[in-house]
Parts: structure tokens; C-alpha cells; sequence
């Protein structure tokens, strides 16, 4: 089911609880992208309905006309905000970057994947932009914390992910358990090429079939 703006914006005033999905996600990734490239997979994003993996308060709110200037890195460097005590891609911090407004799932999840603390449930595998949840349920438990909604699990967080199967953000690994891959062009958005981010990371391909 397709929303037009104004029910949006009315769904979103009146609070909606959960009945609708926050599109927060998707939207963003599509109008932060576009000025990079025409043929960015975000520029197809949709709006959606809703799953309770995501708060119905989430709505665009910084989106409409923002385009960022440089990459991502470029944005941090000139905050001070990278520091070896904090996750290379702190959530926070990209949303500031995105003019999305709500920290979104894709971003926290590269939060946690930037986050040498986090390698033990969350990990790259080595392979380009692809990652395994090792503990899917401490990575819902800890999008739950970070949204306040404590009943969070890994069946409403991955909800969520499969949104992102259709729009070209997010592919499912196919034979392989709890494993994914970023498919957008997270090149050109963060600045760092997955090699970089590995070597920071001190990732080892995973051997793991």
C-alpha cells in the first residue's frame, strides 16, 4: 500500500503508534544518494507498510532538499568525532550526515559493525560489504535499547531488513545463515571502501562456509 505525503505527515503528527512503517529508512537512503548518482539503487525506494521493527515516530523530518557535501569521512573529520573510543561509523553521527532524523536500522547497523566491541554478535565476513550477525538476537536486543522498544527480537528486526531486499540496500546471502550484504553504493556515501574499513577493524575473511 502506498501513503501520499499528506497522510504521512498526518500519521506522523498524530504519533500513528505502529500503524504504519517508518519510512525513515528508505526515503532517506534514496534523496542522500541521488545527488551522487542516477543510477543509485535508493533512487526506487518506496514507502511502505508497517512492522512494529521500527517506531511509527520515525518520519522524515530534515530530509526535503538535503543534500550532503562530501563524504561522510569528510563530515566526521571536520567534527572531531572519530575517535579510537567510538565506532568508525557512529550512528549518531551518519544520521547528523544524512539529515535523516531518527537513527535508522541500516545506520546503526553499520555503527555496530564498526565497533571492534561488537565483532563477538556482529562482524564483516572480509568479503567487500558483507556481514553476519553471529547473535541476531543481542543485535535486535540492542536495536530495542537504542529505539526503546525492549520488545524487540530478531524475527521484527528482520522485518525491517527485508524491506531493504527490494530497494537494492540490503541482499540476504543465499546458503548462508544470518548473513548479508550492503549492495547500495556505500562507497561514495561514507568515503571508506570496505577494504579500508576492514583493515581499521582488524578483520580476517571469515572462513566460516
Amino acid at each position: 500500500m502506498i501513503f501520499n505525503n499528506n497522510e504521512i505527515s498526518i500519521a506522523g503528527k498524530l504519533g500513528g503508534q505502529d500503524s504504519f512503517e517508518s519510512i525513515d529508512s528508505f526515503e532517506s537512503c534514496d534523496r542522500l544518494t541521488q545527488s551522487w548518482s542516477s543510477q543509485s539503487s535508493f533512487n526506487s525506494l518506496q514507502r511502505v507498510p508497517s512492522y512494529d521493527s521500527f517506531d511509527s515516530e520515525d518520519y522524515p523530518t530534515a530530509l526535503h532538499g538535503h543534500k550532503p557535501k562530501g563524504t561522510f569521512k569528510d563530515y566526521v573529520r571536520e567534527r572531531s568525532e572519530l575517535s579510537k573510543d567510538k565506532p568508525v561509523i557512529p550512528a549518531a553521527a551518519l544520521a547528523g550526515y544524512t539529515g535523516s532524523g531518527p537513527i535508522q536500522l541500516w545506520q546503526f547497523l553499520l555503527e555496530l559493525l564498526t565497533d571492534k566491541s561488537c565483532q563477538s554478535f556482529i562482524s564483516w565476513t572480509g568479503d567487500g560489504w558483507e556481514f553476519k550477525l553471529s547473535d541476531p538476537d543481542e543485535v535486535a536486543r540492542r536495536w530495542g535499547k537504542r529505539k526503546n522498544k525492549p520488545k524487540m527480537n530478531y524475527e521484527k528486526l528482520s522485518r525491517g531488513l527485508r524491506y531493504y531486499y527490494d530497494k537494492n540496500i540490503i541482499h540476504k546471502t543465499s546458503g548462508k545463515r544470518y548473513v548479508y550484504r550492503f549492495v547500495c553504493d556505500l562507497k561514495s556515501l561514507l568515503g571508506y571502501t570496505p577494504e579500508e574499513l576492514h583493515t581499521m577493524l582488524d578483520v580476517k575473511p571469515d572462513s566460516d562456509e
